[in-house]
Order: structure tokens, then C-alpha cells, then sequence
């Protein structure tokens, strides 16, 4: 209400004068004593009242917006201020709001505040030395520290937990000093390098040659030859052949060598006796057995008597043999024993045979047995061929292994079988094969060639 009362008060002194001369008149008031009243004058232009008197009001129209100033008697002064956009406005000396964009400064475009500068670059930016009771920061992380720099973001302090302050450099930690059960740790993490001095629990930088000790409360400087520094090593250490003469003598030291007689030297443990007699009772908490031992036996543990006992191990065995010659199969339902009469090696006499037609084990246990056989066309067509294991010439199931040949292109053909058998004494192992058809409708053979066919048995249990 009072602003539209105004608005209307002075478009009412306006519509009466455009440039009215402050005139006094005398008045009387209701206790009859004479006033004088001034009626003042209010311009509206670009250019102020030529003879302003006091109070007089002037709508200076050449700012945009209109300023609306009142002459105090000497000069105008502004009832309506305004600024420079940005300014905030501050009480000047004469208590009258004033501005100092240099000093005192609102970014409304990017909502920042400047103070000792009109460009602020942050949220708040400070040009010249700040001074605050306390400031309350972010943790901030090792990448982008609380307290941080300017042109170096990944470069400041932070704090990783609480009680804990960290220094990064270069988006790296570099030392951390951190807080238990009020005691601090300083831990560095990178390189520790020293253009100074270190001073000790005393307050000592020390003196040259001197080094730093541990004690009870820290550390203190101290002589080098506080310790010793002796650095002589053992030159001769030899156990005689009485097995209990140690002879000992140090390196550069001038004197003969010293010996020590230890056969009074007690042994405990799984090693009994003293240095001189000494018996292996136990290996591992283990017992030894007292048996003597007999040539080519070892120790082993025996689960029967819970101990390590002499014992010869298993040795493997193996024989082989070879065709002679070539040997022909023919297409029929019944097997032909495929002959075996060379080796490449006499195996012992005690563990096999060799015969024509197989090969006699002399010893039960578990045998690997393997046989090959190389096989080849005789006439210009297609033929199946079949083998199988024999033992004492009966089949042994799931031994049977199958040759093609095509034609005269292709006319060999190698197949291979293992199998793993319990075996007694003077139990026989051969190998028997047949041609079981072909595409002609006459009978057909196979040759049986040397090359690519043998018989293994290896024992290897």
C-alpha cells in the first residue's frame, strides 16, 4: 500500500510541475505560532535542478534504471543505489551502501564468490592471506586429497580413516602418520632421503661415525666401538677321522689350529648315543627295526610292525621279441599264432622264457603286455585283419585290435593293444591274428611284417 501511495504521490507532482523552485510561506499552527514551510521541488530528467534547494527530489533518467537522488544541501545523493552487476554492496564511511568489486565480488553465473578478486575460480576464492578459527573438511581420498593444490589436484593431505593422516604426491601415498591407544606411527612410504640431520632421544645429531642404537625409549648415537667388530670367520672346521675331534682355527689370526674333543657330546632325539657311537633309533618319531640289513636291500616302512625295516624293492622286469621273417595269416574263422624268435636283448633267465610262440613268465605279479603288429596286403585288395592276446593259448577278453587295407595304394596297416594282467608261474603270453574278409570271393591273405610287430611284457608289481 505505501509503495502505490508513493507511486501516486509522485505522479501526481509530477502532472503539477516539471520544474517547480522551492518557495517558503508562512503558516500559523493550532497554538497560533508562525511557521515557514518550504515547498520543495521534483524534477525528472537527464540533468539535474539548476538551483536546487534542500530535500529537493530528482528522477535522474540518464542511468537506466531511473536513480532517484535527494540534494542534501552541498550535493545529490542516491536514494535508490545501484551497482555494477556482481557488486555486494557494504556500508561505506559515510554509512551509505557503497561497492568495491575488487575486493567484494558475487559470480552469479557460475555461483562463486570472490573476495580480494572479481574472477573467482571456485566456489569461494580467496586472493591474499585467509585467516579462520577452524575448517571442517572432507576426507578427501589419495586421488584427490582434502587439502589440495591449485595446478596439482592429486597432490596433497587426506585422511584414509580416522585418526589417520595420509600425504599423497602424485595421486601416490607417501607417508601416513597414523594413531593407537594414544601412540603415534609415522610410516613412510616411498624413498626416505636425508639432507639433514637425525636427531636421537637426547636431542643429539651425534658425530661422525657414530650410529644409532636401540634402547628401552628410542634410540640414541653411539662409538662404533661400542660393538664388536670382529670380523673374522671360522677358516677351518674339520671332524677328524676319529669322529670326534673337531679342529677349528680362524682366518688371519696368526695362531695354530685348536681342536675340541667331542665324543663326550651326548645325542638325543631320533639320533641316540654320543658323537663317537651313535644309533639311528627313529626317523620322524618313526622306529628303526635292529635287522641287518643284506646287499641291494633299502629301508622301508612295514605297516605291519609300524617301523622301518630292510627290505629289497621291486625291480621291473621286461622282455621282447621280433618276427624273423615274414609270416602269412590266411582268411579263416580259426586264429593263426603269430611266431616271435628275435630279441634285442636276453632278459634274465630267471624272470621269462622265450619261445616261438610266446613268451613264459617265471614269476607271479601284475605284467603291462603290449603287442604291435604291422601287416600288409598281398593282392591288389580291400582286407580286414584281426588279433588278439593269448594266455596258454586261450583268448584274453577285450585284447582284439582290427587292420584295413585298401588297396595297392594302400596295403599296410599297424594296430597296437595294451593290457594289464595278474600272471603266475609259467603262465604264457602270445599273440594270434586271421583275415576275417575280403572284397574278392576267394580267400585272401595278410603278410605279417617284422618291421612294426613285436610282444612286450614288463613287470610292474
Amino acid at each position: 500500500m505505501q509503495h502505490f501511495l508513493k507511486q501516486h504521490i509522485i505522479s501526481f507532482l509530477l502532472l503539477l510541475v516539471t520544474s517547480i523552485y522551492a518557495q517558503e510561506v508562512s503558516v500559523i499552527n493550532n497554538k497560533g505560532t508562525i511557521l515557514n514551510i518550504r515547498n520543495n521541488t521534483v524534477t525528472t530528467a537527464n540533468t539535474s535542478n539548476s538551483n536546487p534547494v534542500e530535500n529537493d527530489i530528482w528522477f535522474d533518467t540518464s542511468s537506466s534504471p531511473t536513480t532517484i537522488k535527494i540534494y542534501n544541501g552541498t550535493s545529490w545523493e542516491k536514494l535508490s543505489p545501484t551497482a555494477t552487476e556482481g557488486s555486494v554492496f557494504f556500508a561505506g564511511a559515510t554509512g551509505i551502501p557503497t561497492e568495491d568489486n575488487t575486493q567484494l565480488f558475487w559470480d552469479s553465473t557460475n555461483n562463486r564468490l570472490g573476495i580480494g578478486t572479481s574472477s573467482p575460480t571456485n566456489k569461494f576464492h580467496v586472493t591474499g592471506a585467509m585467516r579462520t578459527e577452524g575448517i571442517l573438511n572432507s576426507d578427501g581420498t589419495i586421488g584427490r586429497p582434502s587439502y589440495r593444490f591449485k595446478n596439482d589436484t592429486d597432490t596433497g593431505m587426506y585422511s584414509p580413516v580416522a585418526d589417520e593422516i595420509s600425504f599423497s604426491v602424485g595421486g601416490i601415498e607417501a607417508l601416513n602418520i597414523d594413531e593407537i591407544s594414544n601412540n603415534t606411527t609415522v610410516t613412510i612410504k616411498q624413498t626416505l632421503k636425508l639432507d639433514g640431520h637425525i636427531l636421537d632421544e637426547n636431542n643429539s645429531a651425534g658425530t661422525y661415525g657414530q650410529i644409532l642404537s636401540a634402547t628401552n625409549t628410542g634410540t640414541i648415537w653411539i662409538d662404533t666401538s661400542a660393538i664388536n667388530t670382529d670380523t673374522q670367520k671360522i677358516n677351518i672346521y674339520t671332524l677328524n677321522a676319529d669322529g670326534k675331534n673337531l679342529e677349528i682355527s680362524l682366518e688371519n689370526d696368526g695362531e695354530t689350529t685348536k681342536q675340541t674333543d667331542l665324543s663326550a657330546l651326548k645325542i638325543t632325539g631320533d639320533v641316540s648315543g654320543t658323537l663317537a657311537s651313535t644309533t639311528v633309533e627313529r626317523i620322524q618319531n618313526i622306529d628303526v627295526s635292529y635287522i641287518s640289513p643284506t646287499d641291494g636291500q633299502t629301508l622301508v616302512y612295514d605297516n605291519t610292525s609300524s617301523q622301518y625295516i630292510p627290505k629289497k624293492t621291486f625291480t621291473p622286469t621286461v622282455s621282447e621279441r621280433y618276427p624273423n621273417a615274414i609270416q602269412t595269416i590266411a582268411e579263416s574263422s580259426n586264429f593263426t599264432t603269430i611266431n616271435f624268435q628275435s630279441q634285442d636283448f636276453t632278459p634274465n633267465n630267471s624272470d621269462y622264457t622265450n619261445t616261438s610262440n610266446g613268451i613264459i613268465v617265471l614269476k607271479a605279479g601284475r605284467y603291462k603286455i603290449t603287442y604291435r603288429i604291422t601287416s600288409e596286403a598281398i593282392n591288389n585288395v580291400r582286407v580286414g585283419g584281426e588279433f588278439q592276446l593269448t594266455k596258454n593259448t586261450i583268448s584274453v577278453n577285450n585284447t582284439r585290435a582290427y587292420s584295413y587295407q585298401t588297396s595297392s595304394l594302400v596295403n599296410k596297416s599297424t594296430v597296437t593293444m595294451v593290457k594289464i594282467l595278474d600272471l603266475i608261474v609259467n603262465d604264457k603270453i602270445g599273440v594270434e591274428g586271421r583275415v576275417y574278409e575280403s572284397d574278392r570271393g576267394t580267400p585272401d591273405s595278410l603278410s605279417i611284417l617284422p618291421e612294426g610287430t613285436m610282444l612286450t611284457i614288463e613287470k610292474i608289481n
